[in-house]
């Protein structure tokens, strides 16, 4: 990083270990470099601070995989082309840097899989260029604030999983509309889900898992979610039924919704949908008889799993299942069931929930 001339520097996957020193105080010069990656490698030690000083036409720094320590550096946004920010898979601790929201031409801040504390600063919410925001797994506080979230319009992907955010999901969450991954999982949020969800009308992956989140799933209208390939909305609190609008989504392939307080009858309508994986595990579904005759609609599904539902039902005895050609895995343990069945395939073990 010391030469005056070296555009592009791209170091990643070299098993490089050891340390990335800073550049001597003596290096005042502004140097050209603008893509900077030193990714996948086994570099330690605390990340550098006042490097970025001279870095001032850096446009992407990836320094992700590694063992870096330390602090992100505010500095880090002294360059005004910075469009890539990626520190993701390090030992690096301490808050998210205010700083960071002066990056206006920011479009990818990747920290997850850290050791970062504290509140997301509302400062960064100033970096409206974001498309990707991706925080999760670190120790990061306090609420998810509908009136800051609302200014990253152009978010693609939102990702704060695995943290220790409280607090409901605001409701001008329906104004990111340019959004396709939403990540909240396993988080302490609750309240319920806000209707105006189904006005992000591009989402493909919805993954909301181990929250307290409750109330009625048909506060959202799925039916307006034509992208919707992943939905996961495992251990939270949910009520009623199943709303009939989750079976308009035809690109739906994985659908989790156990360890809920669900409860009724498997729909017809869920034959539509092109699942490979289906969880119900641990709801207060019934009548297993028709959920079979239902299920025999499925032809791709690989992963079938209904344990703690259908409780003192008895087993269908007028037919075997050998329509699921690509059924590895199904699981009914815990619903004291009676009678027998016969399966047409051996099935391997995947997923209990």
């Amino acid at each position: 990083m010391y030469s005056r001339s070296i555009i592009v520097l791209d170091v990643s996957f070299c098993r490089l270990n050891g340390v990335l020193h800073e550049l001597p105080s003596s290096v005042t010069t502004v140097r050209p470099l603008q893509v900077l990656n030193i990714s996948s490698n086994e570099l330690t030690a605390e990340f550098p601070s006042s490097t970025w000083n001279v870095m001032q036409s850096l446009v992407v720094l990836n320094a992700s995989n590694n063992s870096f320590t330390g602090h992100i550096p505010p500095s880090l946004c002294l360059s005004p082309s910075l469009a890539m920010l990626d520190l993701c898979y390090n030992q690096l601790s301490g808050s998210v840097p205010a700083a960071l929201g002066n990056c206006s031409t920011l479009k990818v801040l990747k920290v997850g899989n850290n050791k970062l504390s504290g509140i997301i600063p509302v400062e960064l919410f100033h970096a409206t260029s974001l498309e990707n925001l991706s925080l999760p797994n670190n120790g990061l506080q306090g609420e998810l604030d509908g009136g800051n979230i609302v200014k990253l319009s152009n978010l693609v992907t939102l990702d704060l999983g695995w943290n220790k955010l409280n607090g409901k999901i605001p409701r001008s969450i329906g104004q990111l509309q340019r959004l396709e991954e939403l990540y909240l999982s396993s988080n302490n949020m609750f309240g319920e889900l806000p209707s105006t969800l189904s006005n992000c009308t591009r989402l493909i992956i919805i993954d909301l898992m181990i929250n307290n989140i409750s109330g009625d799933l048909g506060r959202v209208n799925f039916s307006t979610l034509h992208n919707l390939k992943h939905v996961d909305l495992m251990r939270n609190n949910f009520s009623g039924i199943v709303p009939e609008s989750i079976y308009s989504c035809s690109n739906l392939t994985a659908l989790r919704l156990s360890m809920n307080h669900l409860h009724g009858e498997i729909s017809p309508r869920i034959g539509n949908l092109h699942l490979s994986f289906l969880s119900l595990a641990r709801n207060s579904f019934t009548n297993i008889t028709e959920a079979f005759h239902v299920f025999k609609s499925f032809r791709n599904i690989t992963t079938l799993i209904l344990a703690q539902n259908f409780m003192n039902e008895a087993m269908p005895q007028d037919e075997t299942i050998d329509s699921f050609q690509n059924l590895q895995y199904i699981n009914m343990a815990d619903s004291s069931l009676t009678g027998n069945y016969q399966f047409g395939y051996r099935s391997s073990e995947i997923w209990r929930y």
